[in-house]
């Protein structure tokens, strides 16, 4: 089976590190110092247990790029358009099952501006991952957290689950599940508190867990949440919901967030796509999460005016 990776950051290059036990995955990925290191030298993944260099192939020319079977989108949203269009140059052909495994909401509707319907997969991965350096990454999680899929169809056809026997038996826990938009928004539970609560305070999932400020408002954001999926109809209760998040992050407590890295190296965050996004949610719903919103605004004061010399 022929699957390109579109975002090779530390996601898609654990993914594309983990099938290329497998099969022969390719990474698309415009960081090129990045992509230049696996070329000479492999990917480095780090477990706990030990590194694992994997032979994959990894390109920024998305013209060289054959027609796929199937695509997985790791980008971060505020890029998940042009991905696409790069894709589109020769990657995705009208046979060519694309899935999203990324963060927040807001992708789908943009894949299908472009795409069939019946080409469209929506997932979601509890996996972590930390890019280390170039062509390098440190894996921050138990590789039993896992990974799920279901097409915009309610048809899953051979190629998603030849997909997902080949995710499976590379070591990525993965499944083709009806219930992906109930655990899209439980996913959502945990970035929109970790992820933004890490970024502001600049510190990894144990610190914003252990410390009581933090933790406070954890619940808060993780409540307001919940409230609004319930609302959507989702059935996910408060309790059930902290303890989802709890469990993530007792499995992935050194990790460091996406989000916390971006606000660091003063590049845009997903904050609009996950936080932002659960607002809107709520606001059509009538429901109001003044802690969401309170992270959101802090991390887009952090994206925009992050300077103290200034």
């Amino acid at each position: 089976m022929k699957i390109a990776i579109i975002g090779a950051g530390a996601m898609g290059s654990l993914f594309g590190g983990m099938l290329a036990r497998t099969c022969q995955p390719i990474l698309y990925d415009l960081n090129q110092a990045h992509v230049a290191a696996i070329q000479s030298r492999g990917l480095r993944m780090s477990f706990d247990t030990g590194d694992e260099v994997a032979q994959v192939t990894a390109t920024s020319d998305a013209a060289s790029l054959p027609a796929m079977d199937a695509v997985i989108l790791f980008v971060k949203s505020p890029h998940t358009r042009a991905a696409l269009l790069d894709g589109l140059q020769s990657a995705i052909t009208p046979d060519t099952q694309v899935i999203s495994l990324q963060n927040g909401l807001g992708n789908i509707e943009l894949m299908r501006e472009l795409l069939a319907p019946s080409q469209i997969a929506q997932g979601f991965s509890t996996l972590t991952s930390d890019l280390a350096g170039p062509g390098h990454i440190h894996v921050t999680c138990d590789l039993r957290l896992h990974t799920a899929m279901w097409p915009l169809n309610h048809q899953p056809d051979a190629r998603l689950q030849e997909l997902c026997a080949l995710m499976n038996q590379s070591g990525l826990h993965t499944l083709i599940s009806d219930q992906v938009e109930r655990e899209v928004w439980m996913k959502l539970l945990v970035n929109a508190s970790l992820n933004s609560l890490c970024a502001i305070t600049r510190q990894n999932v144990g610190h914003v867990v252990d410390h009581p400020g933090t933790r406070q408002m954890l619940e808060r954001i993780v409540f307001e949440t919940a409230d609004i999926a319930n609302a959507k109809g989702l059935n996910i209760s408060r309790q059930a919901a902290l303890q989802h998040v709890l469990h993530v992050a007792e499995k992935t407590r050194g990790h460091i967030p996406s989000m916390a890295t971006d606000v660091f190296n003063r590049r845009p965050t997903e904050i609009e796509a996950i936080n932002g996004a659960i607002v809107r949610a709520g606001q059509a719903l009538h429901l109001d999460a003044p802690a969401t919103e309170w992270a959101a605004h802090l991390v887009r004061c952090l994206e925009r005016y992050d300077n103290w010399a200034g």
